[in-house]
């Protein structure tokens, strides 16, 4: 086997993650779908050539954190007691499943053309505490349909000459097809059931048209292994798509006097995002169609996005992870597992707890008085990442 077959497994390893990034919680980052160029003649598609994929990415988000300090106690308290007499955590729990089909095509043995088209399943479950004291946990859902994304893809150098490494540039739109207005029904403090638009982290898409720049590339480093890097970030320049989280917030100060009023943060943003990831990779065994990886990852959304008005709210963090991956190949088809395991966990300061926490500090003249604002979010420990590619060659 020459060295093409030990590329296009680096590149389905490189470019998995490449549009399947999501901070895995309540810091609401959009499933974007995966998308390999995987071929047995090298590792880019040919001219004229398709590539279909699904892609299934799982996680659990539980654990609650302020900036990067853990709330233990969500885990434990705040949920009333159950039936043994032990008292119950109030963690905000989400529960997320994504899958993507994906499809490409070489418009030349330089230039790939991808689509993406993910549909999403998410719970939320979290603790409801009644006018009468009592607490209880429910759960509520958001499904359907996610934001479609359309990218093209060219390497720089001419990948029959360039068998030792590569670089891989992209540029791609994301729409808003995926609804940001979800309802379901929950119930509420005073003992009714209401039909309320669901939080951000569940909602299949974010409801803004975005553009996203994207780069990938590898280089063979000794043997069997090469190193590998690629990354994206998603331009979203809407502010807001219009969807109310809650009414305005009315600041106070220590005396219950009020010091204004914060329009526009209770609306939901349509948020920036951003995914990088570097590591090796090396092919093991006799037949060499077994390969094993290992990388970091860093995904997130910021406070503010590049362009574009700031005033809507969002959850803005990140998370960095050490991801093992194994993928297997044999013929046109490929198939990979990768496991990212999340060991920084941080919820950064929003757009709104700055606005609030300058309100508030805005009357307080001694510094030693003055207050810091910042929200949680519920992160997840891992996800897990399922991929499955075959190569059609050409349909005409």
């Amino acid at each position: 086997m020459n060295y093409k077959f030990y590329i296009s497994i680096l590149i389905v390893l490189a470019s998995l993650a490449c549009m399947d990034a999501r901070a895995q919680g309540c810091v609401a980052v959009r499933q974007m779908g995966g998308l390999n160029p995987l071929s047995s003649n090298g590792y880019t598609l040919p001219r004229n050539e398709f590539q279909v994929g699904l892609n299934y990415r799982y996680f659990h988000s539980w654990r609650h954190f302020v900036g990067t300090e853990e709330q233990k106690e969500r885990q434990t308290t705040g949920g009333g007691h159950g039936a043994d007499g032990k008292e119950r955590g109030n963690a905000v729990n989400i529960y997320s499943h994504a899958v993507d089909i994906n499809v490409s095509y070489g418009l030349s043995d330089r230039i790939q053309l991808n689509l993406a088209i993910p549909y999403v399943h998410n719970e939320r479950s979290q603790v409801l505490r009644t006018t009468a004291g009592d607490t209880s946990r429910y759960s509520v859902y958001a499904k359907g349909l996610g934001d479609i994304r359309l990218s093209a893809s060219y390497w720089v150098l001419d990948p029959m000459h360039a068998d030792k490494g590569n670089l891989s540039i992209g540029l791609g739109v994301k729409l808003n097809t995926g609804s940001h207005s979800v309802k379901d029904d929950a119930p509420q403090a005073d003992g009714t059931t209401q039909c309320v638009v669901m939080d951000q982290a569940l909602q299949p898409g974010d409801g803004g048209v975005g553009i996203s720049v994207e780069v990938q590339g590898f280089r063979h480093l000794y043997g069997r292994i090469y190193g590998f890097a690629n990354g994206y970030y998603l331009f979203n320049p809407r502010e807001t798509n219009g969807s109310f989280k809650s009414a305005p917030t009315v600041v106070k100060d220590a005396n219950g006097n009020t010091l204004g009023t914060l329009h526009g943060y209770n609306e939901y943003a349509s948020p920036d995002q951003y995914f990088a990831r570097a590591g090796f990779m090396a092919s093991v065994g006799k037949t060499r169609n077994v390969t094993l990886s290992l990388a970091g990852r860093w995904e997130g959304i910021p406070a503010y996005d590049a362009f574009g008005g700031q005033v809507a709210y969002r959850r803005p963090g990140y998370v960095v992870a050490v991801e093992s991956g194994v993928s297997y190949r044999a013929g046109k088809h490929s198939i990979a597992l990768f496991v990212p395991y999340n060991f920084i966990r941080n919820r950064i300061k929003s757009a709104a707890d700055i606005a609030r926490q300058n309100l508030e500090n805005s009357v307080i003249t001694n510094e030693s008085e003055k207050v810091s604002v910042q929200g949680d979010a519920a992160f997840a420990d891992y996800s897990i990442n399922i991929n499955y590619t075959f190569r059609l060659g050409q349909l005409f």
